[in-house]
């Protein structure tokens, strides 16, 4: 009960110490969809929802796809982040920090991007709230890439044995140092389909490593 307490109290005062922290994603709303016309229209290609803000800016995307595994295999995928550099894209190295609690973690995660010709290392820590099997919330901590937040949801196929994995983000590109920075508060359609690519290619990768571990199992 102590150690409880303590580790709520620290949280609350870490978070406390980060504007940005508690920032996040809508996510999908699954009320009155069939899981199955979603499946069907994401097996057709690359599924992405744009969230605008009421003054026309990027809110977040959503990026879904159809993966052939049972959702607790592909929960595990998504929860193991020391994996991720086996086969997230971009990410060079990613470790857990600590665990505030049984169902939270902050994570400390370095990726390399290119933009256009320009390569860049982002190095960030983010907190990860984990609702067990259902879905994640990570919020920046501190790092680079303040005001970035995203998180993951896990749809069962009923009857199917596959997954609809749906990734959201808002990568806030907008504080990088110039030239990228500047660029992107300049041009918001390059900061849309930046956030539109990484989340395709996320999604992408999941799908590929929880099918490839699925079949490793038969």
């Amino acid at each position: 009960m102590k150690r409880s307490l303590v580790a709520a109290i620290f949280l609350s005062v870490f978070l406390a110490t980060f504007p940005g922290a508690g920032e996040e994603v809508e996510g999908i709303n699954m009320k009155g969809l069939d899981p199955n016309q979603v499946a069907a229209l994401a097996r057709q290609g690359s599924l992405v929802i744009v969230k605008l803000k009421p003054d026309g800016s990027l809110k977040e995307i959503v990026a879904a796809a159809v993966v052939n595994a049972p959702s607790d295999k592909v929960w595990d995928l998504i929860v193991d982040f020391e994996n991720y550099p086996k086969f997230m894209p971009q990410t060079t190295e990613m470790k857990i920090i600590s665990r505030p609690s049984e169902n939270q973690a902050i994570t400390a995660q370095t990726i390399q991007v290119e933009i256009y010709v320009l390569k860049v290392n982002l190095t960030y820590q983010y907190l990860q709230k984990l609702d067990p099997k259902k879905k994640i919330r990570f919020s920046y901590l501190s790092g680079d890439l303040p005001g970035t937040y995203g998180g993951w949801d896990l749809v069962e196929v009923p009857g199917k044995n596959q997954t609809i994995v749906f990734y959201s983000l808002y990568s806030n590109l907008t504080a990088l140092a110039w030239p990228i920075g500047p660029i992107m508060r300049s041009q918001p359609d390059f900061l849309t389909s930046v956030n539109v690519s990484t989340g395709s290619m996320v999604v992408k990768s999941v799908k590929e490593e929880a099918e490839r571990i699925a079949a490793s199992c038969k």
